[in-house]
């Protein structure tokens, strides 16, 4: 009986593959953002920035930052947006896709897309900091200038 289960102990951990470790399951599921911080720009995305990122179990990622000030267009049509609310948006706000792997504390993110075009098909590596319910990144090449620092919350 005690070899037996050596044995599918020792089958589970030779047939679970590396990149579902620990530290990629720390990540697995959706965190809402609690703050973003930037230097030298200050609050990036405004006082109260929303915004999500989602790691699925197969290695892909979805985030979305945005300031919650953004203003609504008045044609009510995001397409024919005047000069000054398009700037607003593109100011406020981005989206990135992409795969993720997790290594120490380095998050690895080669990104597929992004409404930051210079991101698009590029490989970015964000330093983290893990702490339970709550992780931070530091973006040290923030695609406004300068590092921003983004603290998210497990969603509930």
């Amino acid at each position: 009986m005690y070899y037996r289960c050596v044995l599918a102990l020792a089958a589970i951990l030779l047939l679970t593959p590396p990149a579902f470790a620990a530290g990629k399951n720390a990540l697995v599921g959706t965190w809402n953002l609690v703050s973003a911080t930037g230097v030298p720009q200050g609050e990036p995305y405004g006082p109260h920035p929303l915004g999500q990122v989602i790691f699925t179990p197969d290695g892909h990622f979805s985030q979305i930052l945005l300031s919650s000030e953004l203003p609504k267009f008045r044609g009510g049509n995001r397409t024919t947006g005047t000069p000054d609310e398009n700037a607003a948006v593109v100011k406020g706000s981005i989206a990135n896709i992409g795969t993720y792997r997790l290594t120490g504390n380095t998050l690895h993110l080669p990104i597929v897309g992004s409404t930051f075009p210079n991101y698009s098909r590029t490989d970015q590596t964000r330093p983290v900091h893990l702490m339970g319910e709550r992780f931070s990144w530091k973006n040290l090449t923030a695609s406004g200038g300068g590092v921003t620092t983004l603290v998210w919350q497990r969603a509930k």
